[in-house]
């Protein structure tokens, strides 16, 4: 036997947009005002889908799709392989040095292209646009 129709009610409609509305609200074979629930799950998966590949919602338990963020490690646990890790990884400095180290390095790039575009003037290819209220 055939689930029964749901109710609008039943139903979020923020989930169902404009290319899915006659799917989900207007099955004629269906009484009126009834929601397709095949349609309607269809599209409800679909959506965690999309959400799951880019990585916006995470499924426990599971290693392909849980949060990589949970296996991190932290307090004694990081503390016990800290130093470790930061050898295998040839750090040598504590973390914050050498993100800024990172930071200012990119920051010169930056800089070092922005002139170069500017010398270039209308012959460049490229250009950089600052938005309103976006940073230089």
């Amino acid at each position: 036997m055939k689930d029964k129709p749901l109710l609008p009610r039943e139903v979020d409609d923020k989930l169902v947009p404009a290319a899915w509305r006659k799917a989900v609200y207007a099955n004629p074979e269906l009484p009126q005002g009834a929601v397709d629930r095949d349609a309607y799950v269809v599209r409800v998966l679909e959506q965690l889908h999309h959400a799951l590949q880019r990585r916006d919602v995470f499924a426990s338990p599971s290693h392909r799709w849980s949060d990589p963020r949970a296996r991190l490690l932290d307090g004694k646990e990081w503390d016990a392989v800290c130093e470790v890790v930061l050898a295998g990884l040839s750090l040598d400095m504590p973390v914050e040095e050498h993100l800024a180290g990172l930071v200012s390095a990119l920051d010169a790039a930056w800089k070092l292209m922005a002139e170069r575009l500017e010398e270039a003037g209308k012959d460049a290819k490229v250009s950089i646009e600052v938005q309103s209220g976006g940073r230089s």
